[in-house]
């Protein structure tokens, strides 16, 4: 199994942030960083299991407040203005979430942000998808991610009520810990939950933005293209689907056409892209029905009938044939699979 501290590091982002956050919570940045194996004036590369290191320092050294959470309230995308631009600038703010994978494939490759939409719920997920990534020692880690998603929602939306309620997935922390995330995030915090996520009210997805600028979104978004071409050689065809596949879930219900025209491409210069990198449009739609079957499954109030009809399939035998094809088993079965493990998890703590 690969070792966090072996995965792909990177140079930790916006160190004028976490200077100001230090400032902030009373200790100096430097002395910290040192004993972390970071340079806070040039930062070095640094791993999951570095950043972690980081802030675990940073907490112990607080006085006040809790650091994760001032560092989300004051972070910007320091080398990356053109990130802030997009977002700034977006439409709505499922067209600001796009932002996200770019920050995937430019500043932390190590983690991922999920869109997942249940009826009138929309869930923005933290992942942290390496080896390890979902142990409590990396809570800080994700609290920060979450805490700069809500910074930012609530910049560009301009409304403080836009969240519904916040899921941890780490256990309920002893002494006021518990109230200071209330506190901070204005809503109810629920622990041991599996996932780590703010829930928000679907509606707010494709609620028009006041600061929208769509010409200045256009070269914001030609400015990345052209970092991530240089950093990364290019996004990948593939990668845009997957992303259209998940911010969108209507897509699931549709062919080809309708994701190409979601992208801006004519289908045959997508189907022609998706060839060239040696992948169908099938298999890839596929691939994100099984990926958001499984995560609806994990919602006993989602009955068979409604996942069926979410992922586009005729009926519930329909979407069971095709379920049992990829994993093997039932939706049923997967279901009571993961209540068991539940179950077992909540006696083991």
């Amino acid at each position: 199994m690969t070792k966090p501290e072996a995965l792909t590091a990177v140079p930790l982002p916006s160190i004028s942030s976490w200077t100001q956050a230090a400032n902030i919570c009373g200790f100096a940045l430097d002395p910290v960083m040192r004993e972390a194996g970071i340079s806070a004036k040039t930062p070095s590369s640094v791993s999951p299991f570095g950043l972690h290191k980081a802030l675990q320092l940073c907490v112990e050294k607080s006085t006040g407040r809790y650091f994760p959470f001032v560092l989300g309230e004051v972070f910007v995308f320091e080398a990356f203005g053109e990130f802030e631009t997009f977002i700034n600038s977006a439409s709505t703010l499922r067209e600001a979430l796009e932002a996200a994978s770019w920050a995937h494939d430019l500043i932390a490759p190590w983690m991922m942000l999920r869109l997942d939409e249940f009826g009138t719920e929309a869930h923005l997920r933290v992942e942290l998808p390496f080896p390890g990534g979902h142990l409590p020692m990396f809570s800080p880690v994700r609290e920060v991610i979450l805490a700069v998603l809500h910074q930012l929602v609530r910049r560009v939306t301009q409304q403080t009520n836009w969240l519904i309620s916040v899921r941890l997935s780490q256990p309920r922390p002893e002494g006021r810990l518990p109230q200071e995330f209330e506190a901070h995030f204005g809503v109810p915090v629920s622990f041991n939950e599996g996932v780590d996520a703010l829930v928000v009210d679907r509606r707010w997805l494709d609620m028009p933005l006041k600061g929208a600028v769509p010409d200045i979104v256009g070269q914001a978004r030609q400015q990345i293209e052209k970092r991530l071409a240089v950093a990364v050689g290019g996004r990948r065809i593939v990668d845009d689907v997957r992303w259209a596949l998940e911010r969108r879930p209507e897509l699931l219900r549709e062919g080809l056409e309708a994701t190409a025209a979601a992208l801006g491409l004519h289908p045959r210069t997508l189907q022609r892209r998706l060839q060239t990198e040696g992948v169908r449009f099938v298999d890839i739609q596929s691939e994100a029905k099984l990926y958001r079957a499984k995560t609806m499954l994990r919602r006993r109030a989602m009955s068979m009938e409604s996942i069926s009809d979410e992922l586009g399939f005729s009926d519930r035998r329909a979407f069971t044939f095709a379920f049992k094809r990829w994993t093997g088993v039932s939706p049923s079965v997967f279901r009571n699979q993961l209540a068991s493990n539940n179950g077992s998890s909540a006696a083991a703590a």
